[in-house]
């Protein structure tokens, strides 16, 4: 679910860029679609990296990807411009980190971000550096919530308060169905746990205020 919605949220005609390929599927999606015209596939280990080629062979693939064994965007050097450079199935901390270390030159339209954890980190991080929210979603998959969040420098909506680090500029507007249970998933695991409410004061209470005000 999390690949599809990520699919539909890029335009026909992109060059893509994928941080952590997981065997390619993405690229396959995009590719086999018609919807991207190139994907790079970047991986950190070789072992995931040659899956990643070995899976796009299958498909008659490896002609329009380029797979590259690479820290993140760290010193990664291209000519194109992006279109889309998406990261996900990995911790707010390391996605925030992907995007500091990116050149200063690489030209990246919008960022997706999936992170498994802490996206209220990840916001933090794109409020400090002047990133805006294209658009936000909450996925529920497997009995699991994924914040998946599409960012640009140039157009979208302002993150400012601390609700919108925590739930998302444009979460708080939505009261529909999965929202609104996810909030509920994690006021539940706050209640009971005195130390996960200690560690996490200040969350807990916007919880229970976005909790009040539906």
């Amino acid at each position: 679910m999390r690949i599809n919605q990520i699919v539909n949220l890029i335009k026909p005609g992109s060059i893509v860029i994928d941080v952590g390929s997981d065997h390619a599927k993405l690229a396959i999606k995009l590719l086999t679609n018609k919807i991207a015209t190139f994907v790079y596939n970047i991986e950190v280990n070789q072992a995931p990296l040659d899956n990643t080629i070995k899976n796009l062979d299958k498909f008659h693939l490896l002609d329009k990807t380029q797979n590259i064994l690479n820290d993140g965007l760290k010193n990664f050097q291209i000519k194109d411009k992006i279109n889309y450079c998406v990261i996900a199935g990995m911790g707010a901390k390391n996605i925030a980190n992907i995007i500091e270390n990116k050149p200063n030159n690489l030209n990246i339209e919008n960022f997706i971000l999936v992170p498994n954890n802490n996206a209220w980190f990840l916001r933090r991080y794109l409020k400090e550096n002047k990133y805006k929210v294209v658009y936000e979603e909450i996925i529920k998959e497997s009995n699991h919530f994924y914040e998946l969040i599409q960012v640009s420098l140039k157009n979208g909506k302002k993150i400012i308060t601390l609700e919108d680090e925590y739930f998302g500029p444009y979460n708080l507007l939505k009261k529909t169905k999965i929202p609104v249970e996810y909030i509920k998933f994690k006021l539940d695991k706050f209640n009971g746990n005195s130390n996960l409410i200690k560690n996490n004061k200040i969350e807990y209470e916007l919880i229970k205020n976005y909790i009040n005000k539906m």
